[in-house]
Order: C-alpha cells, then sequence, then structure tokens
C-alpha cells in the first residue's frame, strides 16, 4: 500500500500541480463567476445606440396615422422598451423562483430603452410599394439616418372587408443590418395600434378590455417547515443537469488524464523504470488512485462555485448531507469503472491516436446518460428510469439525476444499485488488470478487442 500511495501522490502532483491544471481548473471558473457576477450587470446597463431615420407607414385603413404618429414618439418608444423589458425579467424571476421584487432590480439593469431621433412617414394610399423600398437599400443599420422602415397595413387589418370575418395583418421591410431592437419595437408598437383600432372599432374600451382580460400571477411559493420561499419550477430539471454533469466532468476528465499520462509513460520507456519499482498491480492501483484525487480536487472547486451560487440565492437547502454522500459514492463506483478502462487503453496502444478507435465503449457509458438525462428528470421514478439505474456503467449517472430530483428513489434502490456499481467496478478492474499486465511491455501493432480479450485470458 506505501508504494500505490506514493505512485497516487506522484500521479495527482504531476497533473494537479501543472500551470495548465491551475489555469483550466481553477483560474478560469474563478473568472467565469467574476464575469457572469461582475461584468454582465455592467454589459446590460450599456445603453443601445441612438436610432436615427424615419418610418414610412402605408396605412391600408386611412385611419391610423395619427395614433401611429403618437406611438413613435421618443417617450412613448422608451416606455414600451421598458415594459418589454420589465415583463421578460419578471418572467424569468418567477420561473426562477426568485425573491419578490428581483424583476424590477434586474429590469432596472438590463435597461434596453432605445434612444431614438425618429421621424414618421405617412405615405399617400395610392403610393408605389416597391418604390417606396428602394430607401431601404441605401444604407445600413439604425445609425446613418434615411429611411429605417417600411410598415404596409392592410385596408382590412381594422374592419374585416364586406361578406368576410378575417382580419387583415401588416408587414415590415427593413433595411439591412437594422438593430432586432428596433425591429422588434416597430412591430410591437404597430400590433398594438391596429388592435387597439379594432377594439375600439367594436365599441368597447381597450383599457377597460385589458383590465378584464389580463391575470398576471403572484409568483409561486414553496411552504417549508421554516417558512416560504419562491419556488425553482421548471429550474429543477436543470439543478439535476448541473449534478450529472459534473459528475460527468469530473469522471471523465480525471479519466482522460490516467489515460494520456499511461500512454506517454509507455510510449517514452518511463514505464519499465516504474515496473522495476512497484508491480502492474500497484502501478495501476497508485494511477487511478492519483487521477481519483484530480476528478475530487474538480469537484470540490466546481461544486463550491455551485453551492456559493445556492447561499446567495437563499437556496442553500436543495442540496442535504445525504445527497453529497451518495454523490460521492456514486462519483467512486463511476469513476473507477472508466479510469479502469481508461488505464487498460493507455497501457495497449502506442499513441492517443491508436487509443481511438478503443474508446467507443468508454464514450458509449458517458453519452447514454446524458442523451437519456431529460426523461429521466421528468419522469424519476417511472419504469424507464428505474430499469435504466440497474443497466452497468450507467447506473451511477441515472442515480444522480433521480436523487436529485423532486421525487427521489426508494432507499432500497440507492444501495442495490450501490452494490451493483461496485461489483460493476471490480469487473472493471479485474478486466483491466489483466490488459494492464501484458500490454505495458507490448508494443508494435495496436490490438484490437479481439486481441485484448485473448490478452485477459493469457494472464
Amino acid at each position: 500500500m506505501k508504494r500505490v500511495a506514493h505512485i497516487a501522490l506522484r500521479e495527482f502532483t504531476a497533473t494537479a500541480l501543472t500551470k495548465g491544471f491551475i489555469i483550466g481548473g481553477i483560474i478560469v471558473p474563478i473568472v467565469l463567476v467574476a464575469v457572469m457576477a461582475i461584468g454582465m450587470p455592467l454589459l446590460m446597463k450599456d445603453r443601445a445606440p441612438r436610432v436615427t431615420g424615419s418610418i414610412a407607414f402605408l396605412d391600408g385603413t386611412g385611419t391610423l396615422g395619427e395614433e401611429l404618429t403618437r406611438r413613435f414618439t421618443p417617450e412613448a418608444l422608451s416606455a414600451a422598451g421598458k415594459q418589454r423589458v420589465e415583463q421578460a425579467v419578471q418572467s424569468a424571476s418567477d420561473l426562477a423562483g426568485g425573491p419578490p421584487g428581483v424583476g424590477s432590480t434586474i429590469a432596472s439593469a438590463a435597461n434596453t430603452d432605445i434612444p431614438t431621433d425618429l421621424t414618421i412617414e405617412l405615405l399617400a394610399a395610392d403610393a408605389d410599394i416597391e418604390a417606396e423600398k428602394q430607401p431601404l437599400t441605401e444604407g445600413k443599420g439604425s445609425q446613418d439616418g434615411g429611411r429605417l422602415a417600411l410598415v404596409i397595413i392592410d385596408p382590412d387589418s381594422v374592419e374585416p372587408a364586406a361578406g368576410s370575418e378575417t382580419y387583415g395583418s401588416f408587414q415590415i421591410f427593413v433595411r439591412p443590418k437594422l438593430d432586432d431592437r428596433v425591429g422588434g419595437l416597430v412591430r410591437d408598437q404597430v400590433r398594438s395600434t391596429i388592435r387597439e383600432a379594432r377594439i375600439r372599432n367594436a365599441g368597447f374600451s381597450p383599457e377597460r378590455l385589458t383590465a378584464l382580460t389580463s391575470v398576471d400571477p403572484r409568483p409561486t411559493r414553496e411552504v417549508t417547515v421554516t417558512g416560504e420561499r419562491g419556488s425553482l419550477g421548471e429550474l429543477n430539471v436543470l439543478f439535476q443537469f448541473a449534478f450529472m454533469f459534473l459528475l460527468m466532468m469530473a469522471v471523465f476528465i480525471g479519466g482522460q488524464y490516467l489515460l494520456t499520462t499511461t500512454i506517454e509513460e509507455k510510449s517514452s520507456r518511463v514505464i519499465e523504470l516504474l515496473l522495476a519499482a512497484a508491480s502492474p498491480m500497484n502501478l495501476m492501483a497508485g494511477k487511478i488512485f492519483g487521477q481519483m484525487g484530480v476528478g475530487m480536487f474538480l469537484i470540490i472547486v466546481y461544486g463550491a462555485i455551485g453551492w456559493t451560487g445556492l447561499l446567495v440565492a437563499a437556496r442553500a437547502d436543495l442540496v442535504s448531507p445525504m445527497m453529497i454522500v451518495w454523490f460521492f459514492c456514486y462519483f467512486f463506483i463511476s469513476y473507477t469503472i472508466i479510469a479502469s478502462l481508461m488505464a487498460a487503453i493507455g497501457s495497449a496502444v502506442n499513441d492517443l491516436r491508436e487509443a481511438q478507435s478503443l474508446m467507443t465503449p468508454v464514450m458509449m457509458i458517458v453519452m447514454i446518460p446524458y442523451l437519456l438525462w431529460l426523461p429521466i428528470a421528468r419522469d424519476p421514478n417511472s419504469t424507464f428510469s428505474t430499469i435504466t439505474s440497474f443497466v452497468p456503467g450507467i447506473s451511477p449517472f441515472v442515480m444522480v439525476i433521480r436523487l436529485t430530483s423532486t421525487e427521489p428513489p426508494p432507499l432500497w434502490q440507492v444501495f442495490a444499485t450501490i452494490l451493483l456499481g461496485l461489483l460493476t467496478a471490480y469487473a472493471a478492474v479485474w478486466f483491466a488488470a489483466k490488459i494492464f499486465r501484458v500490454g505495458l511491455l507490448m508494443f508494435g501493432k495496436p490490438p484490437d478487442l479481439k486481441t485484448l480479450l485473448r490478452w485477459v485470458r493469457m494472464a
């Protein structure tokens, strides 16, 4: 065991203390968090560039000109833009279960108030549409002046034609590379103008009708023993995905480092010196435990970042102590399986290119849960989810998804899948040890799957 510990420590330090790992595993996550926490609000506060130019309207109804002119004043456009942002951010806040008022707070940071210097052109009803489109080709963007958009409103957009119950609509033509926020505001303002004109034409008050038909529910709240809190809603599924992705990342990165170092040591003949001081089994065990430490280090770093986010959002109770215990149990199982296969592949080939042809079984173990996570997360206790929990190899990933769901699996399934995982890990280690013992000193033509099976029988 002393030799295994020495090899594991050497493997861990040779990976985790390199500049590349420190930059990629520690500095990059910290920078990303800093950018999201500090940079994004600052960027969202940036005002949009001033929009300069004209918007032409060909009003087929002949009745909307005055209202359109009123709606496209700078004050009206600014109010409409702020209302759009407020509604969008409030919807996102409600979805995420944020505290009351968070929508207006974020909206003030995400203010997309577009400063405008617009003139409105009301074209004659018999104007040549194709000729009126030509000015749109004479400029680009939203700041060059000239005509920015041409809006064609159908004659029957406010009142259906005789003998018809179908209303007409409108169409917008814009110059190339016009800011999409400008196009969206134009579309919304014209739509609102036509809608209110239809309501008035039917003898109703638009304001009264809006009040009658608008029902804005207050944010959903969860009732807990300690009080009330915002509901995560649809973000529960993303919470499950985050745990599964963290497990996949730690397992695959640790296994990939193990594969790379094994191939490098074999190709440079360093492995022969190591075998002079330790047995193949000690060497393989030390490598697996060393890179397991790398994977656990990544879990701690990224897990701490996620935990900090939950603390800020006052949702740290989503992660229970037992959930962390089960997570590390499944990490040990899944990593041992993947790392054993990676060690076997690394010992059998001469370079990374040759290893690619043998990586398919390993990639399948990682990719299948990734492809199936959504149906499992949506119904964690379905027959399908239960069956996949007992499929060797993918079982740890599936169980992590189920354990972090709103309906965790029965405790007996947790213990049963852990037992199954340990047996699978033992089988993977036994299989890999046979190949590792033979493959370390084998050079030349890379083996295929049939050759690997023959090595297992030989060892």
